[in-house]
């Protein structure tokens, strides 16, 4: 499998379900370490450091991620809007680069359904509900 960028990597991580993933330099084993979360007080939401190491070679990188709560507002090939709520309560529109399916982001925006979307360094990766 190759990558184009760090996000493509990270990506992939969180949407692998019953493989393992590779290293992009020497496809060894990846393993993935959710940290603590990190204090951004400008931030609206909380996020978490994670750590992407091979058990083989030098390859680490680290991300941030979180999660929000929310419905499609819009979205295009590359840009997705999520109607969400703040902290305090308040309704709140974000856009956010993607890389999820067409389809299912069509399906969303039709339905208004509430899911949990991952946020990893700013990109919409995953919807988890």
């Amino acid at each position: 499998m190759s990558y184009k960028n760090d996000i493509d990597i990270v990506a992939d991580l969180w949407s692998t379900h019953d493989q393992t993933m590779r290293c992009p330099q020497c496809k060894g084993t990846l393993t993935m370490i959710q940290a603590e979360p990190l204090d951004d007080s400008d931030g609206m939401y909380t996020p978490y450091k994670t750590v992407i190491e091979c058990t083989n070679c030098s390859f680490r990188m680290s991300a941030q991620s979180f999660t929000i709560l929310g419905s499609v507002k819009d979205f295009d090939a590359h840009q997705v809007e999520i109607a969400s709520w703040a902290p305090s309560g308040s309704r709140v529109v974000t856009k956010y680069n993607h890389l999820l399916n067409y389809d299912l982001l069509k399906n969303l925006k039709q339905s208004s359904e509430l899911v949990e979307f991952l946020i990893v360094n700013d990109h919409a990766v995953q919807v988890i509900g």
